[in-house]
């Protein structure tokens, strides 16, 4: 697994400027989750650690959202309440997820419609992961079981029947632990109880190892259920700062970068983040700030990078999203082409920033409106077409003369689309392109 990073950019404030905050999760990700886990909870807590968490690779791109989105439908839906291991091979596998015991009844797991595989080699059958298990010669039959990799099953397991999607790992601690446990306990030939039980492990905490019979649920290795969390995808703590007399750095609780700039001082201080996964996995970068003495800079919280994607269903409409966001139209949404990056805002208030919503006009899906709330009361109360989707951005309105300005066309080719462009492209516009009617400074950034 990875980390990926796009590096922090520079920042550069007057002395005396208010604290700044960086969104440290626009520049660190960890391209196979968003940070969900799940935690099988195991009715006998003397086996290991009594329960394994494993990380889900959720993410569109690297992970694997179809497989784990169906997972998590059937522990939301309860169907994995009283399941079982019912299949244990040495130095291979322990499968479940397909049968359930209750007062020594065995039921089977409902089936939902089978998924589409989402075999990939940088998803590998490695000690620790988690994988789907399917019918043999039909890739695509994936539906209720799983199976934890007790080896190093890649070889075998990921090329064969289109190869076996793994869409989670044992997070550290304990979690291998549990599952060596289980891998551990006496297996017996249950298939007078169901043809699936030939190699069946026991409770060695419940049976009799020198007279096994199974008299009881709590013979099996039973899962009381299997529960879903979203945890944060990284953590991240300062490494080193070069210069503490001049600005401090702290990660708080959302996981940002908080900068503050000692009075009356100036210079340039180097501050190395690490960001560490829920695997343990870890990478570092380095932040540069510069304080300076120069009133012309622009002042606030205007270091969030926001790209430009066109339409390319529509041409000549527009969206700006976040990298955040960025990562999840790349992934999941060909028709927008990035053309990079298009300006630095904020994504949190601070002094004389104003709030600038997002509205989509579902007349012509896939188009948008940047609006600061004054024009965005006006766009909720006349214009129902346009549907809001919540604060894009903080930035500079048009005539605050602290930023950049940034330009707000309409297209009267496809009225009710619209284009926002710095000084340039609005020259280019203005000369080749009558179809785009200027509307005026929509607001003032950093590029």
């Amino acid at each position: 697994m990875s980390i990926n990073v796009n590096s922090l950019n520079p920042i550069v404030v007057n002395i005396n400027s208010n604290d700044t905050t960086v969104n440290l999760f626009q520049n660190f990700d960890d391209p196979f989750t968003t940070g969900k886990v799940a935690n099988f909870d195991l009715r006998e807590n003397s086996i290991g650690a009594g329960e394994i968490n494993i990380v889900l690779f959720d993410q569109p791109g690297q992970g694997a959202p179809i497989t784990v989105n169906n997972f998590i439908k059937y522990a939301n839906d309860g169907d994995y309440i009283n399941t079982i291991i019912h299949r244990s091979i040495a130095n291979f596998i322990i499968q479940g997820g397909g049968f359930t015991v209750n007062n020594l009844r065995v039921g089977n797991v409902p089936a939902d419609a089978p998924i589409v595989n989402e075999f990939s080699p940088n998803r590998s059958n490695t000690r620790g992961t988690i994988a789907m298990a399917k019918l043999g010669n039909n890739p695509n039959s994936a539906t209720n079981q799983w199976f934890f990799n007790l080896g190093n099953n890649a070889s075998n397991l990921d090329n064969q029947n289109g190869g076996f999607t793994v869409f989670g790992q044992v997070l550290p601690g304990n979690n291998l632990t549990t599952i060596d446990a289980i891998a551990s306990l006496p297996v017996v030939n249950g298939s007078n109880i169901n043809a699936a039980f030939t190699d069946l492990p026991v409770n060695i905490f419940n049976v009799d190892v020198n007279n096994i019979q199974i008299n009881e649920d709590d013979d099996f290795v039973r899962f009381e259920d299997i529960f879903i969390n979203n945890l944060p995808e990284l953590t991240f703590t300062v490494e080193n700062n070069t210069n503490p007399n001049l600005v401090s750095a702290r990660i708080d609780e959302n996981g940002r970068l908080k900068l503050n700039y000692f009075n009356n001082i100036q210079g340039v201080a180097d501050i190395t983040v690490k960001a560490t996964n829920l695997l343990g996995e870890s990478t570092t970068d380095t932040l540069r700030v510069s304080v300076v003495n120069n009133p012309s800079l622009p002042s606030g919280n205007l270091n969030t990078s926001f790209n430009r994607f066109q339409n390319k269903n529509l041409p000549g409409t527009y969206l700006f999203a976040s990298e955040i966001e960025s990562r999840n139209i790349r992934a999941s949404f060909p028709n927008f082409v990035e053309e990079g990056v298009a300006f630095q805002v904020s994504e949190t208030p601070d002094d004389g920033l104003i709030v600038f919503n997002r509205f989509q006009n579902k007349n012509l899906p896939g188009t948008y409106l940047y609006a600061g709330e004054k024009e965005s009361q006006g766009i909720r109360q006349n214009f129902p077409n346009f549907v809001e989707e919540g604060i894009a951005f903080y930035a500079y309105g048009g005539d605050a003369n602290k930023g950049v300005d940034f330009y707000r066309f309409q297209n009267t080719q496809q009225p009710g689309t619209y284009i926002f462009v710095g000084e340039q492209e609005r020259q280019n516009i203005l000369a080749n392109f009558p179809n785009f009617v200027e509307e005026g400074v929509a607001f003032e950034v950093r590029v």
